[in-house]
């Protein structure tokens, strides 16, 4: 029931944020051209996208920079089922 965007890196992710305006992004930490980190901040600093709640996802831990920059997010440790995935959107479009 969701309409979904896709993108190759986090700078066309970004691209497509700042167009599209999404209600959720979800966000790889490693990605091409710009990492999670780097998108976090590139999300924030825009007036357009600051509010947009984000889902960050890894193999790793959130990084402790990712905790300080933002509380707007969710963590999803790689590999995740479907039912955290769809439990972590519910979350962030009806807190």
């Amino acid at each position: 029931g969701f309409n979904v965007l896709t993108a190759c890196n986090g700078l066309e992710g970004f691209k497509q944020t700042k167009s599209f305006l999404p209600d959720v992004v979800l966000c790889d930490m490693m990605m091409p051209e710009l990492d999670g980190l780097g998108y976090l901040n590139l999300v924030k600093k825009d007036v357009l996208t600051s509010k947009i709640p984000l889902i960050f996802f890894s193999a790793g831990s959130a990084p402790n920079e990712m905790k300080l920059a933002s509380s707007a997010y969710a963590f999803l440790r790689k590999p995740f089922t479907d039912v955290a995935l769809l439990s972590a959107v519910t979350h962030c479009l009806h807190p």
